[in-house]
């Protein structure tokens, strides 16, 4: 966690992605007092498309309306 002021957030500006990706948390302080808490947005996860989970998932034998109607047959 490093301080920061204002004046030092203003020029530390082009370079606040790799000053972030060091620290991990700047804490912005103003007369001294801390005023907030930067922190790097968290990163995107790799959701996969329907088509790829689709394609991970093994193909069942039996349709599903023929193994739905044995579950209802059973009760």
């Amino acid at each position: 966690m490093k301080m920061i002021s204002v004046r030092e957030l203003r020029s530390e500006i082009p370079r606040l992605r790799e000053t972030l990706e060091k620290e991990h948390e700047l804490v912005l302080v103003s007369n001294g007092e801390p005023i907030a808490r930067i922190l790097p947005a968290p990163r995107k996860r790799h959701v996969a498309s329907l088509a790829e989970h689709r394609a991970k998932m093994g193909v069942v034998p039996v349709p599903s309306e023929v193994l739905l109607r044995e579950e209802r047959d059973r009760r």
